[in-house]
C-alpha cells in the first residue's frame, strides 16, 4: 500500500487545517496481519497508491476493504461518518485469523 494522500472532493483545495484526513494504514489487529484499504469516498474511486484521503468537514460515505493475510479473505464495509474540520482519523479493523469482523473510524 502506498502513502499518498488523495483529495476526495471537487473544487479548490481546502485551506490547511480545514480538511479532515482519514487514513487506512496496513495494521496488525489481534496480532494478525490485516490490510485495510479505502476504496471509495462519497462514490469517488480512491487510487491504489493512496493510504489517506482528505475530505471537507461533514457527513461522508467510505467504502473500505479489509483483507486478512493468513486466509486471503476480503470483506467490504461501508462507513457513514461525520468528519470535523482539521480532524485526523484512522480506520481500524477487528479481525480473526480467518476474517475481518468489522471496521471502525476512530479519532487519531
Amino acid at each position: 500500500a502506498g502513502c499518498a494522500t488523495e483529495r476526495a472532493y471537487d473544487g479548490a483545495p481546502l485551506a490547511r487545517g480545514e480538511g479532515a484526513i482519514v487514513r487506512a494504514d496496513p495494521v496488525v489487529s489481534a496480532g494478525l496481519p490485516v490490510q485495510v484499504r479505502i476504496r471509495q469516498a462519497d462514490g469517488r474511486e480512491v487510487g491504489v497508491e493512496a493510504s489517506k484521503v482528505e475530505l471537507p468537514p461533514g457527513r461522508h460515505t467510505l467504502i473500505v476493504d479489509c483483507r486478512v493475510a493468513e486466509s486471503g479473505a476480503v470483506r467490504r464495509f461501508t462507513l457513514e461518518e461525520e468528519l470535523e474540520a482539521g480532524g485526523r482519523y484512522r480506520i481500524v479493523a477487528q479481525a480473526t485469523s480467518r476474517n475481518c469482523e468489522a471496521v471502525a473510524l476512530v479519532a487519531d
